[in-house]
């Protein structure tokens, strides 16, 4: 079931972006949805490297939610960061029980645990541990689409 997700919450799904993507990456990505809807005032479109750094500076000033004015911002802004954020972490926000984003996670652990196993890494043991963790978290939810 879809949800709509509070600033608050865009907001968090928006630093967990940054943090992996990088906050160059966010802000470009939002000046084009940005732009692409219209544009305004609120974010500069990033054509250059000047753009790129006020983008970039803007998306994180505003999504901080570091006061009413940002707060506001923030909220004129969910629809295009939902458009602008990745489409897991937007799962993440609107169908948080999705099976989709399920089995995409039990599949990202899977494919990080093979990958530490085939490298004889230390940590292969925590990655198959967390890999299998995920794939139980799915049975419930394959019970429940089966039997939809």
């Amino acid at each position: 079931m879809k949800i709509t997700p509070t600033v608050e919450q865009i907001a968090a799904g928006v630093e967990s972006w940054a943090h992996e993507a990088g906050w160059k990456t966010v802000g470009v990505r939002f000046a084009d949805e940005y732009q692409r809807r219209g544009g305004g005032k609120l974010i500069p479109p990033a054509t250059d490297e000047q753009g790129i750094q006020n983008a970039k500076q803007r998306v994180k000033r505003i999504f901080s939610l570091a006061g009413p004015r940002y707060l506001k911002m923030a909220d004129e802004l969910a629809d295009v960061a939902l458009s602008a954020i990745p489409k897991e972490k937007r799962l993440e926000l609107e169908e948080p029980n999705s099976p989709e984003l399920a089995a995409a996670k039990a599949m990202e652990a899977f494919s990080s645990a093979m990958s530490a196993l085939t490298i004889r890494c230390p940590s292969a043991t925590e990655k198959m541990v967390r890999a299998l963790e995920t794939l139980q978290a799915l049975v419930p939810i394959v019970e429940q689409v089966v039997l939809m």
